[in-house]
């Protein structure tokens, strides 16, 4: 009995053996699935878009005395929507592809009512939102 049990676990370390050997194989060039990986990355190296596509988008927060308003959580959306805060200036900014772009605060900022869109002008990259105070 202690002879097959010997026995099957000297077959059990050579299949395991054998299986990370064929797993780990040298990277011989001809095997296939190494040349569908070189393949693919190849093809993601091309496809991605240079950064100059892109254009920097700036939203001003201000209240009705033109104050800045720091902190006040807009978003730029599209098809999904990019959030950002707007700094000690009021101001947040967007490095983003161009496109039809709605402005909209993800909450309105303590004290004061926003719209519930704003959109850029045109061929405008830079705009300046002027909050009131709440009622």
């Amino acid at each position: 009995m202690k002879i097959l049990k010997n026995l099957v676990l000297l077959i059990l370390a050579i299949s395991l053996m054998l299986t990370f050997t064929a797993c780990n194989g040298d990277n011989n060039t001809d095997d296939p699935v190494n040349e569908t990986t070189d393949v693919t990355t190849v093809a993601d190296e091309t496809t991605e878009e240079p950064e100059d596509d892109k254009v920097t988008y700036t939203v001003t927060v201000v209240d009705e005395n033109n104050t800045p308003i720091s902190g006040a959580m807009v978003q730029m959306c599209l098809d999904a929507c990019i959030p950002s805060l707007t700094n000690d200036e009021g101001v947040a900014t967007f490095n983003l592809e161009e496109a039809n772009y709605k402005v909209s605060f993800v909450t309105a900022p303590a004290g004061y009512t926003v719209e519930e869109a704003y959109y850029f002008a045109d061929g405008s990259y830079e705009m300046t939102i002027t909050l009131k105070a709440a009622a």
